[in-house]
């Protein structure tokens, strides 16, 4: 069906113009898919490798990390009086290769009203600390074979507030600081995302 354009929307803003742009309220990634998961919870939400997740279980994984995030300072409110270009959220940088967890980033960023930031896994250190100092990132979700190269900058990123490591087959250690990813999702209660209108 088509979006009917008139019905309550919320306002942001398109970079590209400086402008006002009113969102749909349709278009909010977190409440489509709190409205999908509340209509098919059983049915398979997302699949990776021989792992498959529910749209139930998916929504209690991106409530936890939205809790996770929540626990450490990052998201739930939104910055005023910013600039038209600014973003008002809180930044989750993603650095993450390909698995279930980006998506639950994602998702669970958006539920705890902050906004994710893809990071390119190639980065080598100089990139890095400038897509993570001018994203302003607050959180990294990231891989452990992406450690090495994140602890050779994080010491530049006083702003970052958490660390949440993703194991690999890398052999890499939990670093200094960080918090294993699945550790801090059984340790968060669920956070029923507020404010979403499907």
């Amino acid at each position: 069906s088509t979006l009917d354009m008139r019905r309550a929307s919320r306002t942001t803003y398109r970079p590209d113009a400086m402008a006002v742009l009113e969102v749909p309220e349709e278009l909010n990634l977190a409440a489509a898919h709190e409205a999908i998961a509340a209509a098919v919870p059983d049915r398979e939400c997302l699949v990776f490798r021989d792992r498959r997740l529910t749209w139930g279980e998916v929504t209690e994984r991106t409530r936890r990390l939205a809790g996770a995030l929540l626990d450490a300072g990052v998201g739930g409110t939104v910055r005023r009086g910013v600039e038209p270009w600014e973003s008002p959220q809180d930044h989750v940088a993603l650095y993450l290769h390909n698995g279930n967890e980006y998506l639950e980033a994602m998702l669970g960023a958006a539920k705890a009203r902050a906004a994710a930031v893809n990071v390119n896994y190639r980065y080598v250190a100089d990139e890095l600390r400038y897509v993570l100092a001018d994203a302003g990132a607050r959180a990294v979700v990231f891989h452990s074979a992406l450690a090495p190269t994140l602890a050779e900058v994080r010491d530049d990123l006083p702003g970052l507030e958490l660390l949440l490591q993703v194991p690999d087959d890398s052999g890499q250690e939990l670093l200094p600081g960080a918090r294993w990813y699945e550790d801090a999702l059984a340790a968060a209660a669920p956070v029923e995302p507020r404010g979403l209108h499907p």
